[in-house]
C-alpha cells in the first residue's frame, strides 16, 4: 500500500461548503485539516468524528475522514477497521459530491484501499472479488439516473402519441406503415424507460447502503447461526441494507443474503 498511498495524500483540503457553517462546526474541521497537514491522524479523525456525530453532510469532510484513516494505516499505527473507515469515507465523498474531480479522487482511493484488502486477503490464501456488482437491472437503471430515464419516457410518449395519432388519421398505407412501425417500437421502449425511472427514483429515496468496517465479518441467517457456504465479508466491501432487528443488520452483497452484527457496518449518507 505504500506507494499506491501517495496519491491518497495529495491532499483536497479547500472547504467552501463549510464556510457558512457555526463556527465551532467551522473550526472542528479546520483543527481536521491542520491534523492532516501536521500528520496526525488521530487528532485528525476525531475532529472528522466529531464533525460525522454532529450530522454534517459534506463531501470534503467525509473525504478527508478517510484520508485520515487511511494515513494512520499508511503510518503503521493501525487499528482494526481503519480501512473499512477509510472506505467509507470515500464512498460517502462520492455519493455526496458534484465535483468530478472530488469523486475521481475518491475513486482511485477506494481501488487503492480495496487493492490492499485484496492483497492481503491474497496472502492468507483467499481470492476476494471486492467490487460485487448489483442485479443488471438495478445497474442499467443506475446508468443514466432518474431524470434521464424519466426524460426517455416521455420522448417515447410524444413518440407513441405521434404514431397513433398518423394511424387514426392516414389514409396512405406508407404512412399507416411507418405510423404501426413507431407505435410498435415505443409502446415497449415507453414501459421501460418508465420502469427503470421508476426504479431509479426508489433507490433514490430508499436504498440504504454500507460499508463493512471489520476485518472480517462472517454472514448468519435470521437466527444468528452462521451460513455454512457463506463467504467471509471482507473489510471496505460495500453492501446493501435491507433491514435491521435489535443489534442485526440483514445485508445483500452480490447474491449473498444474510445478517451481520451491526456494528461491522457503517452507513454511507446520502444527500
Amino acid at each position: 500500500m505504500r506507494r499506491a498511498s501517495l496519491a491518497l495524500f495529495v491532499f483536497l483540503l479547500a472547504a467552501p461548503a463549510l464556510a457558512e457553517e457555526p463556527s465551532e462546526t467551522k473550526q472542528l474541521f479546520d483543527d481536521g485539516v491542520h491534523a492532516l497537514q501536521q500528520e496526525r491522524p488521530n487528532e485528525a479523525i476525531a475532529s472528522f468524528e466529531a464533525l460525522a456525530d454532529r450530522g454534517v453532510l459534506d463531501a470534503v469532510a467525509s473525504y478527508d475522514r478517510g484520508l485520515a484513516y487511511a494515513l494512520r494505516v499508511h503510518m503503521n499505527a493501525e487499528q482494526p477497521g481503519d480501512l473499512g473507515r477509510a472506505a467509507q469515507g470515500f464512498e460517502e465523498a462520492r455519493e455526496l459530491s458534484t465535483d468530478p474531480h472530488l469523486v475521481g479522487d475518491a475513486e482511485a482511493a477506494l481501488s487503492s484501499i480495496r487493492s490492499e484488502v485484496a492483497r492481503r486477503k491474497a496472502r492468507e490464501g483467499v481470492t476476494v472479488d471486492m467490487e460485487q456488482r448489483a442485479s443488471p437491472w438495478r445497474t442499467l437503471s443506475q446508468l443514466f439516473g432518474e431524470d434521464a430515464w424519466a426524460a426517455v419516457a416521455i420522448g417515447f410518449s410524444l413518440l407513441l402519441g405521434a404514431g397513433l395519432f398518423v394511424r387514426w388519421l392516414a389514409r396512405a398505407s406508407r404512412a399507416r406503415a411507418g405510423a404501426a412501425i413507431a407505435i410498435a417500437v415505443s409502446a415497449p421502449m415507453l414501459v421501460l424507460a418508465a420502469a427503470l425511472a421508476r426504479t431509479a427514483r426508489h433507490d433514490r429515496l430508499y436504498l440504504r447502503e454500507a460499508v463493512v468496517v471489520s476485518p472480517s465479518v462472517h454472514p448468519s441467517d435470521a437466527h444468528g447461526i452462521a451460513l455454512p457456504q457463506a463467504p467471509v465479508l471482507p473489510e471496505a466491501a460495500r453492501v446493501e441494507v435491507i433491514g435491521q432487528n435489535g443489534s442485526w443488520t440483514e445485508l445483500r452483497w452480490g447474491s449473498l443474503h444474510g445478517w451481520v452484527p451491526a456494528a461491522t457496518l457503517r452507513a454511507i449518507e446520502k444527500p
